[in-house]
């Protein structure tokens, strides 16, 4: 089962267990890829305080109800902690005395900071030792760690409106700081008090910060529906509605508008090929996302070669982060480019949301990227001049990876029997997004910029790999694809659901496109709840792998996209209802990153994975791409950009 409970505003967020507490190692309150608080416990001296329910009322805000302990049939204390996340963490806090006796209650707010990058969390990067200093107030407590070797420093305050520091403590680069809050009540009397966690400016009023930071979240739920579209299916409403809110809790707010980050709590952040799938699989309910993501990327699009940031020319970034880890280099990602197909999905991007808007500026202001993208397929891309876009695997030092498709595991691409493939892979899926780029491509240059001459040449280009695919990927003794070509071009026979993009791309042949999906409704890739990555009867199977047999949403909705396309809604719909079905026998009717592969006859239940973010862009925006898959959602006939508004 899912064990984290979020309150989530962009790249801020507090996390902590499902009852609202900090009780495993990752939990904590993060801005901007540091942990600002790695503890943040408020307990009772005189009880201990139950879980007893919690409340999300809307993105970015939680409730969470305590009591003491039932006695006599009874309980005689309630604690109500009502959380608002903005930049920073706001808290009211409203304590019930039950009885009808006075009483004296004290409560202490434990708190802790190493401020941690989260690859240290993640234990990608060594933990460094932090010179923290303390500075206390009457009611509050300010954590501050400035380096004299970087021209960065961090900060958290922590203010109250009733209390004091009782104690702080310095050791092994972590800090701790007590608050004491002390409340008298009389019979039957509520007593309210506000904290306020701030990373920047700091407040001398913690309950006019709430107020602020409540009517801030309230102001942008309301945005957010005015100017996004809802949709609703039958028996799938629950969970439309969901991922409609889950979507609004990973927008950033940038100066190019909404972008969605990949997820929480790992990747609360801008990504390449991430956000481009999540912006595609949204675009139903809005165009921003898709335009705010393309010019993102565009202004971070690399300009030189940077081989520690594996960047080139062209190039779309896979990963930015802003953490301490980041400035140091002890990561390269600021940003990072090891990433082999994101740069043929902007150029989809491009041209879907050109589709969706028929907004010829948007192309226009953006086609110098789209160029320089093409020409880093062309001449980057393909590293050995074959025609097929390849990456190379003695990737993993500094950061780097080894897999740079979206199975970036250090296992994401395997041989059947569970050996790796040797040199530079040729992953099938990246074949067809970078055919689909440059057909959607051609459409653009001659449509847009009246250059039928670049448009030919494209589209000759096109019609070359398709051809080479086919010939290349197809395997005879399967009737299916290769997963990838290895470094002598032969093909690695793993059936997966890697081939399945390409029928979202339209590179696979006509003639070929029942025998592939059919394959997919076979019993060792279909569980009834969705598609493995890896069938079942090969020996590399695992179903509570990342990428080598579990079942990840975002992978399916583009399979099934595919299916769309060939005609094929009796099998779209098969697998899009499984997955629904997914996120209901869940309970909360979302969707996760990915859960395991076992079979629905087995388990009944859908089994959980258990580094799994949650939630996660393209999970969240799966189930709008399934009912376009089965024709529920048609893509509008090209508006003039001031029609198209959404």
């Amino acid at each position: 089962m899912k064990t984290d409970s979020a309150v989530i505003n962009g790249s801020t967020f507090l996390v902590t267990d499902l009852n609202g507490r900090a009780t495993r190692y990752h939990d904590g309150f993060y801005h901007d890829d540091t942990r600002h608080l790695s503890a943040y416990q408020l307990e009772a001296t005189s009880t201990e305080l139950e879980p007893l329910e919690s409340a999300t009322p809307r993105p970015a805000e939680r409730l969470v109800h305590q009591g003491s302990d039932v006695v006599r049939g009874s309980r005689t204390l309630h604690l109500t902690r009502h959380q608002v996340v903005t930049d920073g963490l706001y808290e009211q806090i409203t304590l019930d005395n039950l009885t009808s006796e006075s009483r004296s209650e004290t409560l202490h707010l434990s708190l802790s900071t190493l401020f941690d990058d989260l690859f240290e969390v993640r234990g990608h990067t060594t933990f460094r030792t932090r010179d923290i200093e303390v500075e206390v107030g009457d009611t509050r407590v300010t954590f501050v760690y400035d380096p004299d070797d970087i021209q960065q420093s961090w900060q958290t305050t922590v203010t109250a409106t009733v209390g004091e520091i009782i104690s702080t403590e310095t050791a092994d680069g972590r800090t701790d700081a007590t608050m004491e809050l002390t409340f008298d009540l009389d019979p039957h009397e509520q007593a309210t008090a506000w904290l306020a966690v701030e990373t920047t400016d700091v407040t001398d009023d913690p309950e006019a910060a709430f107020d602020t930071a409540r009517n801030a979240v309230t102001e942008r739920e309301q945005s957010w529906y005015d100017e996004t579209t809802e949709h609703t299916f039958d028996g799938w409403d629950n969970v439309l509605e969901e991922s409609h809110r889950n979507l609004l809790e990973l927008c950033l707010d940038t100066e190019y508008g909404p972008v969605l980050a990949a997820g929480v709590p790992w990747f609360a952040t801008a990504f390449g090929r991430d956000s481009l799938i999540a912006a595609y699989q949204s675009l139903p309910i809005s165009t921003k996302i898709a335009k705010a993501t393309c010019r993102y990327l565009a202004a971070h699009q690399a300009t030189e070669i940077d081989e520690f940031r594996d960047a080139e020319p062209g190039k779309i970034m896979h990963e930015i982060r802003r953490g301490e880890a980041t400035i140091r280099d002890d990561v390269p990602h600021s940003p990072y480019y090891g990433t082999i197909d994101a740069t043929a999905l902007f150029v989809v991007l491009v041209h879907e949301t050109w589709t969706w808007t028929g907004d010829d500026g948007f192309v226009r202001d953006l086609w110098d990227s789209v160029v320089a993208a093409l020409d880093w397929l062309q001449s980057y891309g393909d590293l050995d001049d074959d025609g097929f876009l390849e990456y190379p695997t003695e990737g993993g030092a500094d950061g780097s990876l080894t897999h740079q498709a979206w199975k970036d595991s250090g296992d994401g691409i395997m041989h059947p029997d569970g050996t790796h493939p040797s040199g530079p892979l040729a992953v099938a899926e990246v074949q067809g997004y970078y055919y689909d780029a440059m057909v959607r491509a051609a459409e653009l240059a001659e449509e847009i910029r009246q250059d039928r001459d670049f448009a030919e040449s494209l589209v000759a280009r096109a019609s070359d790999l398709k051809t080479a695919f086919d010939e290349a990927y197809w395997v005879d003794g399967l009737d299916f694809y290769a997963v990838a070509l290895d470094g002598d071009n032969a093909p690695v026979e793993t059936v997966t659901t890697n081939p399945g993009h390409c029928l979202w791309s339209g590179i696979i042949p006509e003639e070929r496109a029942d025998s592939v999906i059919d394959r997919y409704l076979e019993e060792d890739m279909f569980t009834g709840w969705g598609l493995r990555t890896v069938a079942s009867s090969h020996e590399v199977y695992n179903p509570q792998s990342y990428h080598l047999g579990s079942v990840w949403p975002h992978d399916n909705s583009l399979v099934v996209l595919g299916m769309g396309r060939y005609g094929r809604r009796d099998a779209a719909l098969r697998v899009a209802n499984g997955l629904i079905d997914t996120a209901v026998s869940r309970g909360n009717d979302r969707l996760p990153e990915l859960f395991g592969g076992f079979g629905r006859a087995e388990t009944s239940v859908p089994i959980s994975y258990g580094e799994a973010c949650e939630p996660q862009a393209w999970a969240a925006a799966t189930p709008f791409a399934l009912l376009r898959a089965i024709d529920e959602i048609e893509v509008p006939d090209r508006l003039p950009v001031s029609v198209a508004t959404k």
